[in-house]
């Protein structure tokens, strides 16, 4: 069996190295979509075809890769051996194959945070010492450092292509900067909470049914699944079910959600941004005519989230990553519907499953908008090679090994957890696959909500939360508060930036 097991792991790796070095089969796609979740012909398309030479020879040089193992994430980088599960065997695989075709070996750092990541890397560029090459980080938190330096820029590499789509356009859109396209972070598939960490809508199809809701299927797909309807649908379905005459948690309600990192997706669903780029010049600017939508956006989800058909769970210590509070509010059967992201159904995976469900995206603005927009969580991996890093030819190695990293990650991991885990596992009908990719295929990113927290003590996002969740809109005059800190920031990092392209 172990003599098999080699033998199809090398059959697949050398598939996937010919493949990556002569332009093989590719997924084919218009060149518009991130993940290309779609259902795709195989061609030789160049947007998902490797360029990097089939004849690089590191000759074992060790990488060392510094990592956040929390939260799910850990697992993206590490795999020790196959029989562990499908994605830790794709993971495993994808090492393997990246390792063999640069002839280089891995050695992993994990921290148990993002701030702890961050902390290692700046004194590893302090001290010189050099031992982590590329750093794999939460990207709330590998922003800051990025535009201050810590990182070294993608753009003048040869052995990296961000353009290709196994990596995600819009994220690398988001962390570009000047109007020489810098660029020092990149994610993709090669990042697992990139799927795990993006919002959706859950809701229990037997209610629906019972509750003569017509199935949010055909809603979405007609582009009519907004805050207007959602709002139509939750409203009259507070029930007292624990009988203590109060709304408590043990009641049923038609929509559950948190006051904390569940607000975040509205402003990315909206296509709100509050901090934009200068189109020719490329600084970073504050968008101060957001503010018109912003007020009315404030309006549409404080109804939403007053309604005492609405149950919100408050604080970082009920409505945040780690905390499973709101989904096992809707696997109780205490919901109509929630808030929630793929992860929490991988994690409750067996509570799920006795319900009948779906999933929608994340409703829209109005129906006038013209795409769904669906929201990634700040703490999504980044990957980027650290400045301690000065000697050039190093640069192009490690930049060769996240190039192969990204590519094998396109063809070994996303399959694996997209196409078989997530889609076949936790998807219950065909209806909600279809979804899947809706949700998938809109993923967008937006400055203010993910890398919000380079504005020390001004953290935009955060402080739009007790506001679009609160009772009272006042974001005019709270963000005309904000504004003016928040210019500085900007004018700061913007020169900073300019620092750094002038070398």
């Amino acid at each position: 069996m172990k003599k098999l097991l080699c033998l199809l792991l090398a059959a697949l790796m050398l598939f996937s190295m010919v493949a990556c070095a002569t332009g093989g089969d590719d997924p084919s796609g218009d060149g518009t979509k991130d993940q290309g979740t779609q259902n795709e012909e195989v061609t030789a398309d160049p947007n998902y075809t490797c360029d990097l030479p089939s004849d690089l020879n590191f000759k074992d040089a060790t990488i060392g890769i510094l990592y956040a193992d929390v939260n799910n994430k850990g697992d993206e980088l590490v795999s020790e051996k196959l029989g562990l599960g499908v994605v830790s065997d794709a993971v495993y695989e994808r090492n393997i194959a990246v390792q063999e075709w640069l002839k280089v070996g891995f050695d992993f750092y994990p921290e148990t945070g993002a701030s702890q990541v961050a902390n290692s890397q700046t004194l590893d560029i302090q001290s010189g010492q050099g031992d982590y090459d590329i750093i794999a980080n939460g990207t709330y938190m590998a922003v800051q450092p990025a535009m201050e330096g810590k990182y070294i820029n993608f753009t003048p590499l040869e052995n990296i292509d961000t353009s290709k789509h196994y990596w995600t356009q819009g994220y690398n859109d988001m962390v570009t900067f000047t109007d020489e396209n810098m660029q020092f972070l990149a994610s993709g598939p090669i990042a697992i909470s990139m799927f795990r960490f993006m919002y959706l809508t859950l809701y229990n199809k037997t209610l629906f049914t019972d509750n003569q809701i017509p199935d949010l299927y055909e809603t979405v797909k007609q582009g009519k699944w907004t805050l207007d309807y959602q709002y139509s649908i939750v409203k009259d379905h507070y029930v007292d079910k624990d009988g203590d005459s109060k709304a408590s948690e043990g009641d049923f309600y038609g929509f559950v959600t948190g006051d904390t990192i569940s607000v975040d997706p509205y402003m990315v669903a909206s296509d709100l941004h509050m901090i934009v780029k200068d189109g020719e010049t490329g600084d970073l600017m504050y968008n101060a005519e957001a503010l018109g939508n912003l007020s009315d956006l404030c309006d549409k989800v404080q109804l939403l989230y007053n309604d005492a058909s609405t149950y919100v769970y408050k604080g970082a210590s009920n409505d945040d990553v780690p905390y499973n509070y709101i989904i096992e509010h809707f696997t109780d059967g205490n919901a109509l519907m929630v808030t929630t992201m793929f992860l929490k159904m991988e994690t409750n995976f067996e509570a799920l499953a006795a319900l009948s469900y779906g999933i929608a995206p994340m409703p829209k603005f109005s129906e006038m908008q013209k795409s769904y927009y669906s929201y990634v969580q700040d703490q999504v991996t980044c990957f980027g090679i650290s400045a301690v890093v000065g000697d050039t030819e190093r640069q192009e190695m490690l930049a060769a090994v996240l190039e192969a990293m990204a590519y094998h990650s396109y063809k070994l991991v996303r399959p694996a957890y997209y196409e078989t885990a997530l889609s076949d596992r936790y998807m219950q009908d065909p209806q909600s696959k279809e979804v899947l990719d809706t949700i998938f295929d809109t993923l967008y990113f937006d400055f203010s909500s993910t890398c919000s927290n380079i504005f020390v003590g001004c953290v935009i996002r955060d402080n739009l939360r007790p506001i679009l969740s609160g009772k009272k809109n006042n974001v005019s005059s709270s963000t005309r508060s904000w504004q003016r800190q928040v210019e500085r920031h900007l004018t700061t990092y913007n020169e900073k930036l300019m620092e750094i392209m002038g070398g």
